[in-house]
């Protein structure tokens, strides 16, 4: 049985490229198991029509026929011409039918299959060759039409016992039920595997949508929301830079740099999700946070502080022997920003103001391996974390500045 599936897979990937688009390799596979189910369907009325060999010889040649002409078309596929295997198949297809058809009469019916063929002609066409399926389908109502009216007035070409009729009209009847059937169960299963692969890919878009932006921005977004901008009045804003980075970059081979940074910010992209905190970018070797984007009134800027204390923590791993002088700077502070999104190509969302500006001075003038916050992020988070103070110092753009080196969380 793993055999015959291995198989069954083989030929239904037949023309089929790595980088295809799903959408196309489906009518592709479709095309390639219509010819075996086909194929199948003509080999099981074989024995009803051996049993009256002479007669019969000429729906024998065309059952045996159209597995080898079917052969055919895979072919096609393999070679690319696929627009060309979906007319043979329809062409071979249809004269197939009518020449049993009009061999056997219309006692058994067999003229039905062209409106099985039709339901099979809706699966190959891709909705760009929607004319090539127009005129096929006008082919086959044509046959239907004809062997209609022919069968007013005729009988069928051969002179056929009525009991093997009676059979024939049973097997025919069967075979298309069984025909119908199969097409609309392979094709339930095409749609089933497509929707499947669909539903694995827009899980993946979403899941990256959300690594670039919140949560909540990133619904506003699939609303279409146009210009989507936030005054929030009392974020936490945090910034980290590596120590060393410039001399280090320098040392190792440009690879090993890579693999250096991803894992660190890996490893704080980790500390952000757990803390409940929003990453909003790297520049180069400095890392961007941010808490409270949400409207959340609560414990953000604890949370916040909670992250800066494990990173300073996680750097410690990631010091080796090609790196034993690398450290941080964090800086922290909080109040008013605007948040938005900014470009309609590779879209970015950001934060600007003041409190941007000050929380980037925290850090650029802090001290390696501690977590320098402003006056204002100290007093919402002393309850709850050590502080040690540093006095005032001269902060870049902002004169004399109150600042504090959060040493870890208080106790109980």
């Amino acid at each position: 049985m793993q055999l015959v599936k291995q198989w069954w897979r083989k030929l239904q990937n037949i023309g089929i490229d790595p980088d295809m688009q799903s959408k196309d390799i489906r009518y592709i596979r479709t095309i390639n198991g219509l010819v075996l189910i086909v194929s199948l369907i003509l080999w099981l009325q074989l024995p009803f029509v051996i049993q009256l060999l002479p007669v019969t010889r000429y729906i024998l040649y065309t059952f045996l026929a159209w597995p080898l002409l079917g052969l055919i078309i895979p072919l096609c596929n393999y070679y690319k011409r696929y627009t060309a295997a979906r007319i043979l198949y329809c062409l071979i297809t249809l004269i197939t039918i009518f020449l049993t058809a009009i061999q056997l009469g219309p006692e058994t019916a067999n003229h039905l299959f062209m409106i099985a063929a039709i339901i099979g002609f809706f699966l190959i066409f891709p909705p760009q060759e929607s004319r090539l399926l127009l005129l096929m389908i006008v082919f086959a109502t044509a046959g239907l039409g004809y062997l209609e009216w022919y069968f007013s007035s005729n009988s069928g070409l051969l002179d056929l016992p009525g009991d093997f009729l009676s059979i024939a009209r049973g097997s025919s009847l069967s075979a298309f039920l069984l025909l119908v059937i199969a097409i609309t169960a392979y094709h339930y299963s095409v749609v089933n595997q497509a929707e499947t692969n669909l539903e694995r890919e827009h899980q993946r878009s979403e899941k990256l949508l959300l690594n670039i932006l919140p949560k909540n921005i990133a619904l506003r977004l699939k609303n279409n929301e146009k210009h989507i901008a936030d005054q929030i009045e009392n974020a936490g804003v945090l910034f980290a830079d590596i120590v060393g980075f410039t001399e280090l970059s320098e040392k190792i081979h440009h690879k090993q740099l890579v693999m250096f940074l991803d894992s660190l910010f890996s490893k704080f992209d980790q500390l952000v999700k757990a803390h409940g905190v929003e990453k909003i970018k790297m520049i180069g070797d400095a890392y961007m946070v941010a808490s409270g984007l949400d409207g959340d009134e609560g414990d953000h800027h604890t949370r916040l502080a909670a992250l800066a204390l494990d990173m300073i923590k996680s750097i410690g791993n990631h010091q080796g022997e090609n790196v034993p002088s690398l450290g941080i700077r964090i800086g922290i502070h909080c109040g008013p920003v605007i948040a938005g999104v900014i470009c309609e190509q590779k879209f970015a969302y950001d934060l600007w103001g003041d409190s941007v500006n000050t929380a980037s001075r925290m850090e650029s003038h802090g001290i390696k391996n501690q977590i320098q916050v402003s006056k204002d992020f100290y007093e919402m988070t002393r309850k709850t974390f050590l502080y040690e103070t540093r006095g005032t110092i001269p902060i870049k753009g902002k004169g004399e500045m109150e600042v504090y080196v959060l040493r870890g969380k208080i106790a109980g």
